[in-house]
């Protein structure tokens, strides 16, 4: 293998964005480069490396084994030059331009109106570009450099970032409206291994949570069921079971019939918030002060967020 030279940053993000998006034409768009040009540098990269970094096909773009092994070095390297770019480009200018934002759809609805409202009074100088995702693709856009800091839950840990903690939100149980439940204020998790418990589906991080309440029981399996908290409760409402949901998340279903609301005995269980970043990223300080904002603004705006637990 030749040692002469160092690949140059141009073919270094051609093969990330080439792997990323598996097809020629999609990534010299995003790369704002012409399809040859991209063919040029990925050729010139594996004439670097002597071996094939990509399979071509008439319709898309196959990483062999070496374009896989060497991909996350590749990745690294180009999303180091990126947090220096930011380093330079945000010298005495915190928190201010676009900044690229992802929120997971089971606190979207509710929070994006506060951060809409008073990130704009708050931090006038910064332009926030949300997205709404679920917490696989916001890692995976986070990881590649898409994003550039999410809200998500972290009561698990996600590869390659870093998480600052910002509140824990309690969860409740949406029932039927003639459940005997209906109104307590002391249901014991245990109790729920002899109901009907909906979820949202896999992708969704609050099936995790809701599964962590039952764990221990296996006489009634819960069900996945929907995408949506909207499709869940309306099961909810016609008997077919109940469910788990952020409290916050009441505020989005109005005066609806055929539900009614179960709360935990104290200590109630609940999902922890944060805000999550690559851990190369040089804004750690920015995105620390960021997540003190949106803690504040959820708080002045009366959502039911609670400070963290030790």
């Amino acid at each position: 293998m030749p040692t002469s030279s160092l690949p140059s940053f141009s073919q270094l993000r051609a093969f990330v964005a080439l792997c990323d998006h598996q097809h020629f034409g999609e990534a010299a768009v995003a790369l704002g480069v012409s399809q040859p040009s991209l063919s040029q540098a990925i050729t010139a990269l594996e004439r670097r490396v002597n071996g094939e970094l990509v399979e071509r096909t008439t319709r898309r773009v196959l990483v062999t084994p070496l374009g896989e092994t060497l991909l996350p070095y590749a990745r690294e390297a180009v999303l180091a030059a990126d947090a220096f770019n930011e380093a330079v480009e945000n010298r005495g200018a915190a928190l201010s331009g676009a900044l690229r934002l992802g929120i997971i759809p089971t606190i979207a609805p509710y929070l994006t109106p506060v951060l809409l409202d008073g990130l704009g009074t708050t931090l006038p100088t910064l332009k926030p570009e949300l997205r709404e995702l679920v917490t696989g693709d916001v890692i995976e856009m986070l990881t590649q450099g898409q994003l550039d800091a999410a809200i998500i839950s972290i009561d698990s840990e996600q590869p390659r970032t870093t998480a600052i903690p910002m509140f824990d939100e309690p969860l409740v149980l949406v029932v039927p409206a003639q459940h005997e439940w209906a109104g307590r204020e002391d249901v014991d998790p245990r109790e729920l291994g002899g109901q009907k418990l909906l979820l949202l589906d896999e992708a969704n991080c609050l099936r995790d949570q809701a599964l962590q309440l039952c764990h221990r029981f296996s006489e009634r399996p819960p069900a996945a069921v929907a995408t949506t908290l909207v499709t869940v409760v309306r099961m909810v409402t016609h008997g077919v079971g109940l469910t788990v949901v952020p409290e916050g998340a009441l505020s989005l279903m109005g005066a609806e019939a055929g539900y009614a609301v179960a709360r935990f005995r104290s200590p109630s269980p609940s999902r922890r918030l944060g805000l999550v970043y690559r851990s190369s990223s040089s804004r750690t300080a920015d995105f620390a002060q960021l997540a003190e904002v949106i803690t504040h603004l959820a708080q002045d705006a009366g959502l039911p967020v609670l400070p963290v637990r030790a």
